[in-house]
C-alpha cells in the first residue's frame, strides 16, 4: 500500500509543476500534553466519494499514511505499522477527523488528510506538538 501512496504523491507533485500559481497557507498548530486525547479535522473537504487517509510527517521525512478508508465504507486500515487502538478515523458529511488517544511525544509531527482523485490531494496540514515525557516501554 505504501508504494501506491508514494506513486500518487509523486503524481501530485509532478502535477504541481503545470500550475502557474500555488497558494499555501501555514499549518494550524495544536499543542497538547502527553496523555491527553486530541482530534484533528479536515472540515468540508470531501467533494465526492473516494479513498481518504491521514498522513504523518516527521522532520521533513516522507509522509506516511497512518490510517485510511473508502468514504463509502466503514472499514479503516492502518498501514505502515500504525496501530488502530491509538487512532480513530471518522468521516461525517464532508469532513474527515482523526482522534489520537493518550498522545505521546512520539505522536508529534505534521498531520494532514488527503483524498484520491486520479492522484492524491493533501489538505489541511496541522502541526501536532505534544509536551511532556515519552512513555517508557519495558
Amino acid at each position: 500500500m505504501k508504494n501506491t501512496f508514494s506513486s500518487q504523491l509523486l503524481t501530485f507533485v509532478l502535477s504541481l509543476s503545470d500550475l502557474t500559481h500555488v497558494s499555501v497557507s501555514p499549518p494550524h498548530l495544536v499543542v497538547v500534553r502527553s496523555g491527553e486525547n486530541v482530534t484533528l479535522q479536515c472540515i468540508n473537504v470531501l467533494k465526492k466519494m473516494g479513498h481518504v487517509g491521514w498522513f504523518k510527517q516527521v522532520n521533513s521525512s516522507e509522509p506516511l499514511c497512518i490510517t485510511s478508508m473508502w468514504s463509502s465504507l466503514p472499514t479503516v486500515s492502518n498501514p505502515n505499522g500504525f496501530h488502530g487502538n491509538h487512532t480513530k478515523m471518522l468521516i461525517t458529511n464532508r469532513s474527515i477527523y482523526l482522534t489520537i488517544t493518550e498522545v505521546d511525544v512520539a505522536d508529534s509531527g505534521v498531520y494532514f488528510c488527503g483524498m484520491s482523485d486520479n492522484y492524491f490531494i493533501f489538505t489541511n496540514a496541522t502541526v501536532l506538538k505534544v509536551q511532556g515525557t515519552s512513555k517508557v516501554v519495558l
